[in-house]
């Protein structure tokens, strides 16, 4: 089938024209062969009236009843067309405006390697315990260099996401929208490769290298172990060299996991439009999720994303264009929210401790500086979380399981730097806040230990010990309590005459 994107160019055209862009965002559309091309005729720009008003509305979905003459039956046109969005600086998407985001992210690039947790932002003098066995080590196990390649420590970054026929991935899975996103001075800029079929994916894949190849950083969600992958075997399937093999690259799912999985209502007070259970539960970590609890947008219509495959193979049987339009939209709002929760996300690991702004992410961070062998910025997140110290929160607001945990890990991070004293102070406050019962069995049996080995003070060890056997359910642990409790009556002078050392 001959490429047509002339053709493909202006029934997308005919959509901007009937539906134009909400106030602080302009749309145009192109055909592939003519972007970047020099003296390529001017492309059409679609704007609304208002683009410059101060006040910024929100961006809304692009919506299109097609004419007869513009979709007529299965009559599809082939190639690939590129859409570009932008969206002006002072065009707010949830807290702030695009300005701000590409402000903090310029300023906290950085603050992308702790979040990473990238051992080129754990201390030098010493590795911590999770990266001793380093992968690839072993012969049995060997190094993927190219999944191993650091965050980016420059910019600019480059925010991508696809639209796929498939949620699988395989060598048969063909991404017929490729969305970048990108920060400029004019504002945040979405750069959308619409393709029609196999026919022009090759003449994508060689625009995508040239368009990568201008930035330093790659920005995903999801993107390690689904995006990036599936376009890299487009690539190898079109002996193309991939542009992605070495770019330093960032996906933000994990971080976002480990942030926000256990957002719940006890921080309502500090954040809005929290979703998800209690804060013990695991809330959705889908982009579509965080970007209604940590934003506050609320997408009206969108396209739940195992309705997008169908619909673009219901395009390829009609011609009809009109069902695309909320993928289309959806692709953006994506990038869009992507690069504003990477921005919020790397203020907080760049502000440290004291910008940590709820319980939930500052035991989240604690976990990434232990991790990382930060441990006063550790001690001080798990302190934070647990409400101890100077904190914008009560001790008694914070969700009682965030604060178990948190106590917990102070606790068990104390000990482990020897600071005996400070972390019996921490089984002693999870003791007194009616944790769990696990919580204050490990407490008592921990104190038990530090009152008789550490501190001396066999009256108190052999007090704890004996309330823990009370509890104590496992066969094992209450015999090796029962032991415990003879040797400290030895050591208080009350052992029976048969006793033997």
């Amino acid at each position: 089938m001959p490429l047509d994107s002339n053709r493909l160019t202006s029934r997308l055209r005919e959509i901007l024209r009937h539906h134009p862009a909400p106030a602080g965002v302009s749309d145009e559309a192109r055909p592939l062969s003519d972007a970047g091309a020099t003296g390529a005729e001017p492309t059409d720009v679609v704007a609304s009236d208002d683009a410059a008003s101060d006040t910024a509305a929100p961006v809304r979905e692009l919506r299109y009843v097609p004419d007869d003459d513009v979709i007529s039956g299965a009559d599809v046109a082939s190639g690939c067309v590129q859409l570009e969005r932008q969206y002006d600086p002072v065009l707010t998407h949830g807290p702030h405006a695009v300005s701000r985001y590409a402000e903090t992210l310029t300023r906290c690039l950085s603050a992308l390697a702790v979040l990473a947790a990238d051992p080129g932002a754990a201390v030098t003098s010493r590795a911590p315990r999770a990266q001793r066995l380093q992968w690839g080590s072993d012969a049995r196990f060997p190094r993927d260099d190219r999944r191993r390649v650091g965050a980016p420590t420059a910019g600019p970054l480059l925010f991508f996401d696809l639209e796929t026929t498939g949620l699988s991935g395989g060598a048969g899975t063909l991404a017929f929208l490729v969305g970048c996103g990108y920060f400029e001075a004019d504002g945040f800029h979405t750069l959308q490769y619409f393709l029609s079929g196999y026919e022009a994916e090759h003449e994508l894949l060689q625009h995508l290298t040239a368009l990568v190849s201008r930035f330093s950083g790659l920005v995903t969600f999801n993107g390690r172990t689904f995006d990036v992958p599936l376009i890299e075997t487009r690539y190898l399937f079109h002996r193309l060299e991939s542009p992605f093999a070495s770019l330093p690259h960032f996906d933000m799912l994990q971080p976002a996991r480990r942030l926000w999985r256990r957002r719940g209502g006890a921080t309502r007070a500090h954040r809005q439009r929290w979703s998800g259970g209690s804060a013990g539960d695991a809330a959705s970590c889908s982009l579509g999720a965080l970007e209604e609890a940590i934003l506050g947008v609320q997408r009206f219509d969108d396209v739940p994303g195992f309705e997008i495959p169908g619909r673009y193979f219901n395009y390829l049987r009609t011609g009809d264009l009109e069902p695309l339009q909320g993928v289309f939209e959806h692709n953006r709002l994506d990038l869009l929210s992507l690069a504003a929760l990477t921005a919020l996300a790397a203020q907080m690991a760049d502000e440290g401790p004291g910008g940590v702004p709820s319980p939930h992410e500052a035991l989240a961070m604690g976990q990434i500086y232990e991790r990382l062998g930060r441990l006063e910025e550790a001690d001080a997140c798990f302190a934070r979380a647990s409400g101890m110290g100077v904190v914008p929160w009560e001790a008694d607001a914070v969700d009682p399981v965030i604060r178990a945990d948190a106590l917990r890990a102070l606790a068990l991070h104390r000990r482990r730097q020897h600071r005996h004293d400070d972390a019996a102070a921490a089984w002693r406050t999870l003791l007194e806040s009616g944790a769990a019962p696990d919580y204050q069995q490990e407490a008592r049996r921990a104190l038990a230990i530090h009152h008789e080995h550490r501190a001396r003070d066999f009256g108190a060890a052999r007090h704890f010990a004996a309330h823990a056997l009370e509890s104590e359910r496992d066969p094992a642990e209450a015999d090796a309590l029962r032991h415990r409790l003879a040797r400290l009556d030895r050591k208080l002078g009350r052992q029976s005459p048969d006793d033997t050392l």
